[in-house]
């Protein structure tokens, strides 16, 4: 009787914790492959889920939110988000980039618009890939799109 009201007592100390925020694959960051990171970023950034982005977008240091401040990782990923933002994503293409990166051919479409562009992906720490760059000059009128034009 003793060792259930212990388990009980565990099990309601649980439920009333803090959830802990939402990575791509459970505790891990970054993706196990490639093109995982792409769709998990892309994912984010239509859910406008600053969180989710922070655990995808990063270098082969890691992901971003390790590495910069909170304040320079939100600034970030919010101009991301209005450059990237889109109602659908499609992955056209990749190709082995310099230093074991992967490059992604991405088409956007936001309202009547459709843009390609290329996004980047490198391996990180403990064989995680994380999107560490993306080409901003070709998707530039998607953000003016969602400013109403």
């Amino acid at each position: 009787m003793k060792r259930l009201a212990i388990i009980l007592l565990a099990v309601v100390a649980c439920k009333t914790a803090a959830p802990a925020p939402p990575t791509p694959m459970g505790s891990q960051t970054g993706a196990s492959s490639p093109r995982t990171a792409v769709e998990l970023f892309m994912r984010a950034v239509k859910a406008q889920d600053l969180q989710a982005m922070s655990a995808v977008w990063g270098t082969e240091k890691g992901p971003a939110r390790e590495t910069l401040s909170r304040d320079q990782v939100d600034k970030r990923e919010l101009i991301m988000q209005c450059y990237l933002g889109h109602d659908t994503y499609h992955i056209l293409s990749s190709a082995p980039a310099r230093n074991g990166a992967t490059a992604f051919q991405v088409s956007l479409t936001k309202g009547p618009l459709t843009r390609q562009t290329t996004v980047s992906t490198v391996r990180g720490p403990s064989n995680r890939w994380y999107v560490d760059d993306v080409a901003i000059p070709p998707v530039k009128d998607l953000c003016r799109e969602s400013a109403g034009g």
